[in-house]
């Protein structure tokens, strides 16, 4: 057991630079030196998903066994291999002894080309070579001098010359033994050598080793015959079109094209320069070579960029640039044979990089799939400066999916990774400045808002500019409703700025943070602006998850929004959740008082700061959003049931309340609270003192707090209770 855990942390760390390069270093020189054994085993294995799918048909179908339909398959193919062999040969030996006739149809045509552009060295050197491999195939040609004399040597007598010819032919027959041997061994014993395979890499994994298989077969075996499909019909209509053109061995060309189209990008090419060449030997005008050229481009042009994307789809999940890489990869390492292999080889790569994650490095290099989300493509684009790719992003986004997804799931996300990376430090201002400009570029391009000077609602950054950005955001989105809508700066609502606000004609205040750190921010601009204009709603738009706990109360605000939708609702009123009631309920005395805009919560501020501390508020027994959360909860009713004080230091634990989770959550190291104790003995409510630093509260401290509570009942309860007994 330690063993796996050991091996699976060894695959779990990242490798360094070093290791990465020694490791692909081993690798390839293993996989070159070891060539002769493993480029068998390679196509063999390819094979073997190519022929599997025709295995299991055999089986199911004509219930054959097992091993007679690996061999009847493995037959199949052999013989159809060697019946193209047959056929390709004997179209070559037929060109071969047709080639002499063309020679003097060349010379002619090259003669007038030098009289046409001159004497070019290249013309020169061709029209020599064509004379030379003339005579190397029909005889001496005329006029071209005596014939090299030949002399006869006794040396080579018939057992050399049979030496000679078996060991030119021993290496394909014997690669070709090879690979039928492991070929049929592989399809025979598939299922237990993919029970090993598992038990061999799985780490005890086996539903992602057997989803990666499982995609790997499915992608290489798709790949193959989609290839062998196209390829056989680009094949058929390239042969027919030159035999109609009138190009000899049309058959030839057709067939040989259907194999080198394995080779990625130039296969076709290389073999239609022969026919293309063929064609300027036999035609003494141009038309057969341009009608060969033309028809080469059409058909290629037509199968590359309309049939193959339609048919392969995401089949191979492999990018174009990765297929030309790892094709002079495995040439380099495997030549010709390797050019051929490279596809599917790389497709595996990006298979086992999807499904491994120490190996993800793979897909991410390889891969056709987008590495980045659109909204973190918009965030580097905006985050370098380049706005004009930054609009042309936002424009296809809103085009696809509407302005509303542009704003929620690609502006604020990017938004959201601007503020977990250019949330802090000097060094990142001069990208977040930049960052702001792209942005509003982008946001004046595709949403074009509309501020107004005489605003009756005011969205506020909160602290940052990233803060202003979401603000500005927000009331893109809200850009068309009948009311004005303005947005300022974080600058705004610092100390030597927020006296200047203008609040004449406004409404609602909406102040919007993309940062956890909002409680004292929230609190201090809700108290001034409070004391300026008691009747404007404040809401706060939080939209980070780190700030969930927070709420109107903790907040000292009228409404808490998490997302845009919230936010535009409580902003234009439609929302009532959370609305300040000025004239408090009879039933309880205190409650919706206290928000800082009345008399409760102006007092309750004054008792906050004669004990020096940053909060004071009431929790109310009937308030049911105070009761949802338990452990705040729990601290409140043990002061109403108990009807004394209670004080809890997070750094020394109560022996009642032991370690409270409110209080570590919310990092409160002080918690003080009194009884609000009414004239017929009830406890509607307590009254509580919240610090965030260590704070000394002495018995003398306790004593005044209990005063400051029985102060709160006479002045704000006692009124009351007189208008209840007057009804």
């Amino acid at each position: 057991m330690s063993s796996r855990s050991n091996i699976e942390t060894v695959f779990r760390r990242r490798l360094t630079a070093f290791e990465s390069v020694a490791t692909f270093a081993i690798v390839a020189a293993l996989l070159y030196l070891g060539a002769a054994i493993l480029v068998p085993l390679t196509l063999a294995v390819l094979l073997a998903f190519a022929l599997n799918p025709v295995v299991s048909w055999l089986n199911r179908r004509l219930r054959l066994p097992d091993p007679v339909a690996v061999v009847l398959a493995v037959a199949l193919a052999f013989f159809g291999l060697l019946g193209f062999v047959v056929l390709a040969a004997s179209q070559i030996v037929g060109l071969a002894a047709e080639l002499p006739g063309y020679q003097q149809t060349i010379a002619a045509k090259i003669q007038a080309l030098q009289q046409q552009f001159g004497n070019f060295v290249w013309l020169d050197q061709l029209q020599s070579t064509i004379a030379n491999l003339g005579s190397s195939i029909g005889g001496v040609v005329p006029g071209q001098g005596a014939p090299i004399p030949v002399t006869i040597s006794n040396d080579i007598g018939p057992l050399n010359l049979l030496t000679s010819v078996m060991g030119s032919i021993i290496g394909p027959v014997a690669t070709i033994a090879i690979v039928t041997v492991f070929l049929i061994f592989l399809l025979i014993g598939r299922a237990d050598l993919q029970d090993r395979f598992i038990r061999l890499v799985s780490a005890g994994k086996y539903s992602l080793t057997n989803l990666a298989i499982s995609d790997a077969s499915n992608r290489v075996g798709r790949y193959l015959i989609i290839q062998l499909m196209v390829n056989a019909v680009y094949g058929t209509i390239f042969g027919i079109g030159l035999w109609l053109i009138g190009v000899p061995s049309a058959l030839l060309w057709g067939m040989l094209i259907i194999l080198f189209r394995y080779i990625p990008f130039v296969g076709a090419l290389i073999i239609a320069v022969l026919p293309f060449m063929l064609a300027f030997a036999v035609d003494p005008g141009w038309h057969m070579l341009i009608s060969a050229v033309a028809l080469f481009l059409a058909l290629d042009l037509t199968t590359a960029n309309v049939i193959e994307p339609r048919l392969y789809g995401s089949s191979t999940g492999v990018s174009a640039l990765a297929i030309l890489l790892s094709a002079m990869l495995w040439a380099t390492l495997w030549g010709p044979i390797g050019l051929i292999l490279s596809t599917p080889m790389t497709v595996c790569l990006v298979v086992i990089g999807r499904h491994l994650p120490q190996f993800q490095f793979l897909e991410t290099l390889l891969g056709s799939e987008p590495v980045l989300s659109p909204a973190e493509r918009l965030y580097q684009r905006m985050l370098k400066g380049d706005s004009e790719d930054a609009i042309e992003i936002s424009e296809d986004h809103i085009e696809d999916q509407g302005p509303q997804s542009f704003v929620n799931e690609l502006m604020l996300p990017a938004l959201q990774m601007a503020n977990q990376e250019l949330h802090a430090g000097p060094e990142v201002v001069p990208q977040r400045r930049q960052l702001m400009e792209s942005f509003e570029t982008v946001l004046d391009a595709t949403l074009a808002p509309r501020w107004s000077n005489e605003a009756e609602i005011l969205l506020i950054g909160g602290r940052s500019e990233i803060d202003e950005a979401a603000a500005q955001l927000l009331g893109a989105s809200m850009s068309d409703a009948a009311m004005g809508i303005d947005v300022l700066p974080p600058g705004a609502i610092r100390q030597e700025a927020i006296g200047r606000l203008d609040l004449a004609k406004v409404r609602t205040i909406v102040l919007v943070f993309m940062g956890a750190d909002v409680r004292a921010q929230c609190r201090y601009v809700a108290r001034r602006v409070r004391r300026m204009a008691p009747d404007v709603r404040i809401v706060a738009c939080i939209l980070n998850d780190m700030a969930a706990d927070e709420t109107a109360d903790t907040l000292h605000v009228d409404h808490v929004a998490r997302d845009f939708e919230t936010a535009m609702e409580m902003s234009d009123g439609a929302s009532t959740s959370g609305v300040i009631n000025e004239e408090p309920s009879r039933a309880n005395p205190f409650a919706g008082g206290g928000r800082g805009n009345d008399a409760l919560g102006r007092s309750l501020d004054s008792i906050a700061r004669r004990f020096g501390v940053p909060a004071a508020v009431i929790n109310l027994l009937d308030d049911q959003r105070h009761l949802e959360d338990e452990e705040a909860a729990a601290l409140t009713m043990l002061v109403a049931e108990q009807k004394a004080p209670l004080v809890v230091y997070s750094g020394k634990p109560h022996p009642v309340v032991g370690d409270n989770a409110y209080l570590q959550t919310n990092g409160i190291d002080f918690y003080a609270g009194v009884p609000l104790l009414l004239a017929d003995g009830t406890c509607p409510g307590v009254l509580v003192l919240l610090d965030y630093e260590p704070h000394l509260f002495t018995d003398r401290d306790i004593e005044a707090l209990r005063l400051a509570g029985e102060e709160l009942v006479e002045k704000f309860a006692a009124p009351r209770a007189l208008d209840v007994g007057a009804t």
